[in-house]
């Protein structure tokens, strides 16, 4: 099945994407907005793996390299929450022009909250969201990755920081470098301020909520299941899943996920 590398326009910059086009007319189209930072990197093998079944179920795929990550133009430091929904959605443009297909935003961690967020600033365009494992509150995800650096000075020796001494160094202009990878305040910030519980304008949306348990059966956690209704009770059509095998997000070694990859075949396969 052939893979097509794509440059896209999007805001001044150039972005990077592969294109998994289905064997004749496609069924439906699905764009992949990917995790942050080590994360997108981990689950790259991952999202490809699921782009080519769903290519072989009839359904065109783009994988995105958002501003400032992969191959696409920019720096990190450059990026911002607004940046990013732009790419989102001009992304989407693309793929919808060359499928002639209604786009169904896929994301896996924040790429989900990201992807969640540009859908409740359109619901008519897209009416349909596949959400991995998606982070549903920005402020402790990035209280959580600002840790690393915490925790990387206290080993080295360094004098110590908090996360909100990060914060406030990031908010007189610095650019702070955590885990590899330089951000600035317009792109925490952007990060901070966004939460899957507080979206508005996802009524009617269809969401399939895929989350991670240790066992077959498992429930969800106590605090997607708070989201959850959070979004219900706002109008949203979630429909929830859960699988299991290891979190290949949060793993330095190659792994694989085939329970994800079928359930979620089998989803788009049988529609």
């Amino acid at each position: 099945m052939p893979i097509k590398p794509q440059f896209i326009d999007s805001d001044g910059a150039r972005l990077f994407a592969l294109e998994y086009p289905p064997t004749g007319r496609p069924r439906g189209a699905l764009l992949y907005v990917p995790p942050f930072a080590e994360e997108m990197n981990r689950c790259r093998a991952l999202a490809a793996e699921q782009a080519r079944a769903l290519a072989g179920a009839g359904y065109a795929c783009l994988l995105l390299d958002p501003f400032g990550t992969g191959d696409s133009e920019g720096e990190l430091e450059a990026a911002s929450w607004d940046i990013w929904q732009r790419n989102v959605n001009d992304a989407a443009s693309y793929l919808a022009d060359a499928t002639g297909c209604a786009v169904t935003l896929w994301g896996l961690r924040l790429g989900g909250l990201l992807a969640a967020s540009v859908a409740s600033h359109a619901p008519d365009r897209f009416p349909r969201l596949l959400l991995w494992q998606p982070v549903a509150d920005g402020n402790l995800f990035m209280n959580q990755y600002l840790r690393l650096r915490v925790a990387n000075l206290m080993d080295r020796g360094l004098p110590a920081e908090t996360t909100q001494s990060i914060r406030e160094n990031l908010a007189t202009g610095a650019v702070v470098e955590v885990a590899g990878y330089p951000l600035s305040s317009a792109l925490v910030d952007g990060i901070s301020s966004a939460k899957l519980a507080s979206l508005d304008g996802l009524a009617q949306t269809r969401v399939d909520w895929y989350e991670n348990v240790a066992e077959d059966g498992g429930e969800l956690s106590i605090a997607t299941r708070r989201t959850v209704e959070a979004l219900t009770a706002r109008g949203a059509d979630i429909r929830t899943h859960t699988f299991t095998g290891a979190p290949l997000w949060q793993l330095h070694k190659r792994d694989v996920a085939p329970a994800l990859i079928a359930q979620t075949t089998q989803q788009f396969a049988e529609e």
